[in-house]
């Protein structure tokens, strides 16, 4: 898995994964305000310059992340990811931070709907010319809160050029909600220092967390955290 070291320096190492359509390269806004901290950012499997296979992600991650004990940070797919690592390997673990990150569905209802969704966006993202697929991607609710920050958009839009289709569709279907357990217990009752983060205009994840101790509610943002709240992100995984 490629990595980029966005900064070096001293204590536990912070560890990054970005979420769908994005690289590692999406951390730096946050890491600007991590000074002295060493910060690494993995592009997962599909994603930036690291290619696509069919190897589990935890034992990509498991042979690719530093031995010593981690702080790690996911967001959306990246959390999912990142949850997924920490409950198997809970001793690599010193802090585990989730951004905008579902825990799981709870019937197979939803599951099938959600891996009907992806299916369907995984067609457009083959058949569609690029910039159509990016306009309505970033057009689904979730990214609501975007829609109303233009110069935020256009920067992530900007980052999102060099991405190849395929590789992003096998992420996708394997790796879709669809497919994944509900963690819902697990996570509250993980072992390591946790910490939730979402957005105040994020409002599934509002009902998912509003009530749980370690999560906090990051105000005037949505979705996305990483581009709309670096500065207040940095504060809280410091």
């Amino acid at each position: 898995m490629h990595c980029d070291i966005l900064r070096k320096g001293t204590g536990v190492p912070l560890i990054f994964l970005h979420g769908f359509l994005g690289t590692g390269q999406d951390w730096r806004a946050v890491v600007e305000h991590l000074i002295h901290r060493t910060c690494l950012a993995y592009d997962l499997p599909g994603h930036g310059k690291t290619p696509w296979t069919d190897d589990e992600i935890e034992d990509l991650l498991a042979k690719a992340l530093p031995s010593e004990p981690i702080n790690l940070v996911g967001y959306s797919l990246g959390g999912r990811i990142a949850l997924r690592f920490a409950l198997r390997h809970p001793l690599r673990i010193h802090s585990l931070t989730l951004l905008s990150t579902n825990y799981g569905l709870s019937n197979s209802e939803e599951k099938e709907k959600r891996i009907k969704t992806d299916q369907a966006w995984a067609h457009k993202i083959l058949s569609l010319p690029w910039d159509k697929f990016l306009a309505q991607w970033y057009a689904q609710p979730i990214f609501s809160s975007l829609q109303q920050k233009p110069a935020i958009m256009r920067k992530i839009l900007s980052t999102r050029t060099l991405q190849k289709p395929q590789g992003l569709v096998n992420a996708l279907l394997k790796w879709s909600l669809g497919h994944q357990k509900c963690y819902r217990n697990e996570l509250q009752q993980f072992s390591r220092p946790t910490k939730i983060l979402y957005g105040e205009k994020d409002e599934k994840f509002i009902g998912f967390y509003g009530d749980w101790p370690q999560a906090y509610c990051i105000a005037k943002a949505g979705h996305n955290l990483l581009f709309e709240s670096p500065q207040m992100v940095a504060d809280l995984l410091l």
